[in-house]
């Protein structure tokens, strides 16, 4: 029974000490419940139509490194000029390449 008792006197006391402890910080319960994290936009598009295509001479390099057969380094280089995606590189990329060989 004195156990109990002990633990029970130990339970109070840490729950009292941190009631005040939050009390002085200023954060009471609304404060110790965080709201949903909202999604930032990332300012890149979703789609390969709309994707940014990268200045001059990237999509020069990435035009000749697809005419190489070096797609995967075709799209490497697409992903840091753009900044986009792996799936969204690879779709320009595509794309682009699509495009090319239709001319």
């Amino acid at each position: 029974m004195s156990a109990l008792l002990l633990f029970a006197a130990g339970f109070l006391c840490g729950a009292a000490l941190t009631w005040m402890l939050r009390r002085k910080a200023g954060r009471g319960a609304r404060d110790l419940i965080a709201p949903p994290p909202t999604p930032r936009p990332t300012g890149r598009p979703t789609s390969a139509s709309s994707a940014p295509a990268p200045i001059g001479s990237d999509e020069e390099a990435v035009v000749e490194l697809l005419r190489q057969n070096r797609k995967i380094e075709a799209i490497k280089l697409w992903r840091e000029a753009t900044g986009l995606g792996l799936a969204e590189s690879k779709a320009a990329v595509e794309a682009l390449e699509r495009r090319r060989l239709l001319r």
